[in-house]
């Protein structure tokens, strides 16, 4: 049963809790219906001995019977609302439902195979293995996040050194392009002055 076809199911039953309620009320209110006013006539025997007024037994009986039955009904009320019957009782109704198929069946576990038995206990195992590796493969995978961010960083900063060398690089072409184009006015300035330099030797 599916946890969909569960609330179907559940939902059918919702009203049996109400249902038992009321017939708890009900049978509550017959349960003093069959006291006898009679019951009294001794303590109103009593009563008239000793005192100068006759028992007003007819109000004395109506008054307990009806003050018996409230107190028992508000105890019903109190373990209705205090012990979650409405929903105990649609939970019970349904696993009845669910369960109805195998309504008859022999279960005595002395003639189930071992196997049978343990299945339970391996299921559980299967459960707690399972979610063990399932922690283990979250784990992985944070540490994998970690791992790439890292690599993530370290390109970056291997791609950001390359540029910088790319620009030094360009930047010195530049400047040996332009040294070269300077380079035959600085060797006729160098002439210039050597020559200068023999002029004034000579003198």
């Amino acid at each position: 049963m599916t946890e969909e076809d569960s609330e179907t199911v559940f939902q059918r039953h919702k009203g049996i809790g109400s249902q038992v309620k009321q017939a708890y009320e009900e049978a509550i209110g017959q349960m003093f219906a069959n006291l006898n006013r009679s019951e009294l006539d001794v303590f109103e025997a009593i009563f008239k001995e000793h005192e100068d007024y006759d028992l007003d037994t007819e109000n004395l009986f109506n008054r307990t019977r009806n003050l018996m039955t409230k107190v028992v009904l508000e105890m019903n009320r109190c373990f209705f609302a205090s012990n979650d019957v409405d929903n105990k009782l649609t939970t019970l109704e349904m696993l009845k439902e669910h369960f109805a198929p195998y309504e008859g069946k022999d279960w005595n576990f002395n003639t189930v195979s071992p196997e049978k038995l343990t299945r339970p206990l391996r299921m559980r195992h299967l459960d707690f293995s399972i979610g063990f590796m399932e922690g283990q493969l979250k784990s992985q995978e944070k540490q994998l996040e970690i791992a790439m961010a890292k690599s993530i960083e370290n390109r970056e900063r291997l791609q950001d050194v390359q540029n910088k060398r790319v620009k030094l690089k360009a930047k010195i072409e530049q400047q040996l392009s332009q040294y070269q184009n300077i380079e035959p006015q600085l060797n006729k300035l160098d002439q210039l002055i050597n020559n200068m330099y023999l002029t004034t030797e000579n003198k």
